[in-house]
């Protein structure tokens, strides 16, 4: 498999890995903004306009005739927003891959943004946030962020349009979306049989390479505010929810995106395969939850680790005269500033990585996203290919590595606590157990 890059003079950026014995090709369009950006009267918008884009655009007006575009030929069309940047993705035969090439450049910078379509979608994104904000799952993970990244603009949800009586103004997002949507913030990204120069080629017909870009400065009020260098106090918030049996627990630890490797590989002793260290203890020992993991986020320079257990609210604190969740939580967290990682744990976790990533790497919409994301938000970087990762990342980390870290991150303040549910009990006593953690 080989990675080309090419980068054309207004900007776009085009990433491609060719692979062999695929019919298909995928396609990602990345365009650098997200929530980060948004300033107060604009927070959700990110999320908005990847929705208007597909409501209409200068070639095709009706948004019904955009999906049939794509239903005609069976390709398999969706969109996302991040904290960093929006994605468009593509699945499709490859025979009819430059038709699609052209079509998704229209969606993303010929937007007619059409006024009665502006309205109508506003309420769709309303009902979306309201079903998130009913979820304790949810509420509990924005806890977490605002907790984490406190005073940055990663503590920007990504769907903020309230439906609490507040509205876009269209005029003010429509600024922003010819501000942002412009060939020189946009990566290309496809993993597909065809050849780099076809690629190319099919590129040089789009609007992505035709348009010049605008090399305006972003004006001050959507710069991004930049994480503290150091949290130094833990952090706690408990939001009651009446009528829900279970608890949802978070405990993260803010990271430094440089050890993103190594606290992985970490993730998966902690939660990866079903000998892992919390299914053990939680579910296999102590029967007390069904659903328990260790995952991760992270961004430009930082990000965090967290782990979650949903449990029943009266097994948060006590399981009859045996610890609950919490409790044993922090009991492993000092085993591991104690004991550490063992080399038997990093062998079985190297083993699972590896099996895991070579599964993975098979799905040629996982190469796309990996190579786009990385190629936006490192630029200047070799991109290594998702089905060399193991090799160049984590085949040579050792338990040395890995305990260093865990005494550089498992610590009092770092630590950010939310537990969203049925009211168990006051904030001091939880802050009480949370002490007892080692500094």
């Amino acid at each position: 498999m080989t990675i080309s890059t090419h980068n054309y003079p207004n900007g776009f950026r085009l990433i491609h890995e060719k692979v062999t014995n695929h019919s298909a090709s995928s396609v990602n369009v990345f365009c650098d903004v997200g929530s980060i950006y948004e300033p107060n009267n604009l927070k959700g918008a990110s999320h908005f306009i990847e929705h208007m884009c597909f409501k209409g655009t200068k070639k095709v007006p009706v948004p019904k005739d955009i999906f049939l575009t794509y239903d005609k030929v069976g390709a398999y069309l969706n969109a996302y927003t991040e904290k960093r940047y929006t994605c468009y993705t593509v699945k499709c035969d490859s025979d009819y891959l430059e038709n699609i090439i052209e079509m998704i450049a229209d969606m993303m910078l010929n937007s007619t943004f059409n006024k009665t379509e502006f309205k109508k979608e506003e309420h769709v994104v309303i009902e979306e946030n309201i079903k998130s904000e009913d979820t304790p799952v949810n509420l509990m993970y924005d806890q977490l962020t605002e907790m984490i990244y406190k005073g940055s603009s990663f503590e920007n949800n990504v769907d903020m349009l309230s439906y609490h009586g507040t509205k876009f103004d269209y005029e003010e997002v429509l600024e922003f979306y010819k501000l942002f949507y412009k060939p020189s913030r946009m990566v290309f990204s496809i993993t597909t049989s065809c050849s780099f120069n076809e690629i190319k080629r099919y590129l040089e017909t789009t609007d992505y390479v035709k348009q010049t870009s605008n090399a305006m400065e972003i004006p001050p009020e959507f710069m991004i505010k930049p994480c503290i260098k150091q949290q130094e106090e833990m952090r706690v918030k408990i939001l009651e929810m009446k009528g829900y049996r279970t608890s949802h627990i978070g405990i993260s630890f803010r990271v430094e995106t440089t050890d993103k490797y190594i606290i992985n590989l970490f993730t998966s002793v902690m939660s990866g395969p079903m000998s892992s260290r919390l299914f053990n203890l939680l579910r296999e020992k102590n029967g007390l939850t069904y659903t328990s993991y260790v995952t991760t986020n992270y961004h430009k320079e930082y990000g965090d680790i967290t782990f979650y257990a949903e449990t029943d609210k009266n097994k948060v604190l006590k399981n009859g005269l045996k610890p609950g969740v919490l409790p044993l939580l922090i009991s492993e967290f000092n085993h591991l500033l104690t004991v550490g990682v063992t080399k038997k744990e990093l062998e079985t976790a190297k083993q699972y990585k590896n099996g895991v990533l070579k599964i993975a790497s098979e799905d040629i919409d996982n190469l796309t996203g990996h190579n786009g994301e990385n190629y936006l938000i490192h630029p200047n970087e070799d991109i290594v290919s998702f089905k060399h990762l193991y090799d160049k990342h984590y085949k040579h980390i050792t338990t040395k590595d890995i305990n260093a870290m865990i005494k550089k991150y498992i610590r009092p303040s770092l630590m950010s606590v939310s537990i969203v549910g049925p009211k168990i009990t006051s904030e001091k006593n939880i802050r009480d157990i949370l002490g007892k953690i080692k500094s």
